[in-house]
């Protein structure tokens, strides 16, 4: 059996860890941890019950009698109550979550749960020590960042409307000094592992993000995207190089032929993306490198996923499903497809390209 996938992503506050991560979690259809939200559960649950909360022995013993996990929709509970989105987020947890972060009882107690929530299961995990502590034998270890600027302003862009608003001077001060408290605190700091992935996301769109990060992660685990993609792509292998069985439940005769890079279809240079009607298509890498990029069955294409085709495996297109497959110079597919196949082209948005872009730059470094 295969190890269970477990991307752990890490970064400062801010750092839009939480967005992407959901948004990843959702596109791979695997378990969602945000283990930031247990923080801030917990630090509404001293809040409400009127501790001392400036007293960490009584914090770490309330904490401690604590539990706190996730309900089906991904809502954040303690002692089986569900708490709001809104409430964990304010910026008056925010401003009290160190109160929690910084006490070593609270904190071994949440990462004793966080690693009962993700053990033997396929996982994207995102804290400010999932790369580190939670997670340390991950297989895709992420540190996710952005300068204070630009946390700055997606902050603000958040603000709630009925809490008074700081200035961008203000937000960037507030996050720099809170940067400084995580990576010099005794307890969790903040660092980055050796064997993590620096992503800096100023100018990125979260889609190229969670593209990159996708990327990443197949990277480690080939097979990682055939089940996201069932719906729009069969996977035939064989342990000697030659044919496998692809023709299943197609009708009519079938045509042969081999591709060169296209300069249309080559890293860069693809603006439109196709689908087929009236029967499967199907190729295999002969020499090279190829990537095979899949946009949905939808009437329009929908957001990108690209998977690196390799060797003796034939990747089946199933009529309906928006693709297009890059070459770079010198590789050569061979392809079969049903005869009588009607193409049907659209273009790519802005935003779809620079997601295939950001896969691109992640399977074929320049």
């Amino acid at each position: 059996m295969a190890k269970p996938m477990v991307i752990a992503i890490d970064g400062p506050a801010g750092a839009g860890k939480s967005t992407v991560t959901r948004l990843l979690a959702r596109r791979l259809n695997i378990l969602y941890l945000d283990t930031g939200a247990m923080y801030r559960a917990a630090t509404v649950g001293i809040l409400d019950s009127g501790i001392d909360r400036d007293d960490p022995i009584e914090v770490a013993r309330y904490v401690s009698a604590r539990h706190i996990d996730f309900d089906e929709h991904g809502a954040v509970m303690i002692d089986k109550v569900v708490l709001p989105k809104e409430r964990i987020r304010s910026p008056a947890i925010t401003s009290e979550i160190w109160r929690v972060a910084n006490n070593a009882r609270c904190r071994d107690h949440l990462v004793h749960l966080q690693k009962a929530l993700v053990a033997g299961r396929d996982v994207v995990v995102e804290g400010r020590d999932a790369t580190t502590v939670i997670c340390p034998d991950a297989q895709l270890k992420i540190f996710l960042d952005a300068s204070a600027e630009e946390r700055a302003r997606r902050r603000l862009g958040e603000w709630p409307a009925a809490e008074p608003k700081p200035t961008l001077d203000e937000a960037v001060r507030t996050i720099r000094e809170r940067d400084g408290m995580d990576m010099k605190r005794e307890v969790g700091p903040l660092t980055i592992s050796d064997d993590a992935v620096y992503l800096l996301t100023d100018g990125l769109h979260l889609s190229e993000v969670v593209a990159r990060i996708t990327a990443y992660a197949v990277q480690r685990q080939p097979f990682l995207l055939e089940k996201v993609v069932a719906n729009q792509l069969l996977v035939g292998r064989s342990r000697q190089p030659g044919y496998v069985q692809v023709a299943t439940g197609t009708d009519g005769a079938w045509q042969l032929g081999l591709t060169n890079p296209d300069p249309e279809r080559m890293p860069g240079t693809t603006t439109s993306i196709t689908r087929n009607h009236g029967g499967r298509q199907a190729g295999t890498l002969v020499q090279g490198a190829a990537i095979l990029c899949l946009g949905g069955v939808a009437e329009h294409p929908h957001h990108i996923v690209a998977l690196p085709m390799l060797p003796q495996t034939w990747y089946v297109i199933e009529p309906g499903a928006w693709h297009a497959v890059i070459q770079v110079q010198g590789t050569i597919c061979a392809w079969a497809e049903s005869s009588g196949i009607r193409e049907e082209r659209a273009d790519l948005t802005p935003e779809q390209i620079a997601e295939l872009n950001a896969y691109l730059d992640v399977y074929l470094p320049k």
